[in-house]
């Protein structure tokens, strides 16, 4: 049996996809098959914007990330367009060549990955040739594809597309560890001067209590080895690395900076800005981390409080101060407009990011969006929130709409960022292109 896994167009080609790595590396480990992972999402990319791809060798780090900028806006000026041609039963840009990959392997099966909602129309597309040659597709990933299963099986974990293919006929091994694996990846077609590669320390996240977030799924959180991360670091030899956990706990972190520092490996992670983790930072910074993303939220503690963060507009400021202190790269996401924020609060976080400014390496600032799931979305009679609307799209999940009982509304959140651009980009000291895509921090 030949198994072909694949991670269809589109979003911003600057990393392999980890999904597809870890499910080949599931599937190596438990089944005696021929199992291949294509990147179709860098594979597009570089066939439609190969004169971008062809300037990257011989610019410096700072045309670089000109050029990825130019990169980023082009390319996201077409993704709608193939949105439209999808709706309209038309063929996207470059589906022929994509559709023509997939064939040419012969795949007894297919396992598409969707992590990102802009990959569903493509993916759409894909699975109406795919099914019409007669080939299975199963679909698995956090994107919501429900609009486009149809008859499509859906497997939500590793362990249940390995059982379903063991009744398909696919041969069980002893099962060996399970490594990351990333080597049918084709390195030429990531937009990235550098390879980072993402990994995952743990599934799920630690906290899981942020009224607006839905990442975690609601999932038990488990630490993976450390030592299969360190043998998956070594054979993929890997060098520069994000972490693409939702939290790491300070325990936690302390674990890891003492497997990675004989590594020589560089990396990136995202955390709670805890004033726990302040005495790590040397020893974290000696073994190679080098940025990390804080989830600030917010310069106003009522709203912290509100969405739950479990953190003190002090501690933020101190934890910011002491990384920036030991050499390491901040990043603050910034979360505007949560329901009943006021102007005044919203300006609070202003003054924040102004008054911290020395200790900011980069601003990474959106505007609140109701997420069905949220704790928000599940009571929002205790958030303050009413009149909720849901708005059908063709292959999307439905557009969420509400009101709030106080506060600014969410086109007024809108205006007012975008009022402050100016002063929100005078803090950053790195690209602003880095807020998009946050690893390439390690390329700077």
């Amino acid at each position: 049996m030949k198994i072909v896994l694949l991670s269809p167009p589109v979003s911003t080609p600057t990393v392999m996809p980890y999904s597809l790595a870890m499910m080949k590396g599931v599937l190596s480990a438990n089944l005696d098959e021929e199992i291949l992972a294509i990147d179709l999402n860098a594979q597009f990319h570089h066939n439609e914007f190969s004169e971008y791809y062809n300037r990257i060798n011989d610019c410096n780090k700072e045309e670089y990330f000109q050029l990825l900028e130019e990169f980023v806006k082009k390319t996201r000026s077409v993704y709608p367009n193939i949105s439209k041609d999808v709706i309209k039963g038309e063929k996207p840009l470059g589906f022929d060549k994509i559709l023509k990959t997939i064939l040419g392997k012969k795949p007894d099966l297919i396992a598409m990955s969707l992590t990102y909602n802009s990959q569903i129309f493509y993916a759409k597309a894909l699975i109406d040739s795919l099914k019409e040659k007669g080939i299975k597709v199963v679909l698995g990933g956090p994107a919501d594809y429900s609009k486009i299963m149809q008859d499509t099986l859906i497997l939500p974990s590793f362990e249940q597309l390995v059982t379903y293919l063991e009744s398909l006929g696919a041969k069980k091994k002893e099962k060996e560890e399970t490594i990351v694996d990333y080597s049918d990846f084709k390195k030429t077609h990531y937009f990235t001067k550098n390879l980072i590669f993402p990994m995952r320390t743990s599934s799920s996240c630690p906290y899981k209590k942020c009224t607006f977030c839905t990442h975690h799924g609601n999932r038990k959180y488990e630490f993976m080895d450390l030592n299969l991360i360190k043998k998956a670091i070594k054979v993929n030899n890997m060098k520069k690395i994000c972490f693409i956990d939702d939290d790491i706990p300070p325990s936690r972190l302390r674990e890891i900076a003492k497997e990675l520092k004989e590594l020589n490996v560089e990396w990136w992670c995202q955390l709670r800005a805890l004033k726990q983790t302040i005495p790590l930072f040397l020893e974290l910074y000696q073994a190679g981390l080098r940025s990390v993303a804080w989830g600030v939220e917010s310069g106003n503690q009522r709203v912290l409080d509100y969405m739950q963060k479990g953190t003190k507009v002090e501690d933020v400021a101190l934890v910011l101060r002491e990384a920036h202190k030991a050499g390491i790269k901040n990043m603050a996401y910034i979360l505007f407009g949560l329901p009943t924020e006021t102007e005044a609060e919203f300006m609070d976080t202003i003054v924040f990011l102004d008054t911290n400014k020395e200790n900011i390496d980069l601003v990474s600032a959106s505007v609140f969006g109701l997420q069905q799931g949220s704790k928000i979305f599940t009571n929002p009679e205790g958030f303050g929130v009413k009149s909720i609307q849901l708005q059908k799209r063709t292959y999307l999940g439905d557009k969420i709409s509400y009101q709030s009982e106080s506060g600014l509304t969410n086109e007024q959140a809108k205006a007012l960022k975008k009022k402050m651009r100016a002063r929100l980009d005078a803090i950053n000291s790195l690209p602003k292109v880095i807020a998009h895509c946050k690893e390439q921090v390690l390329n700077y």
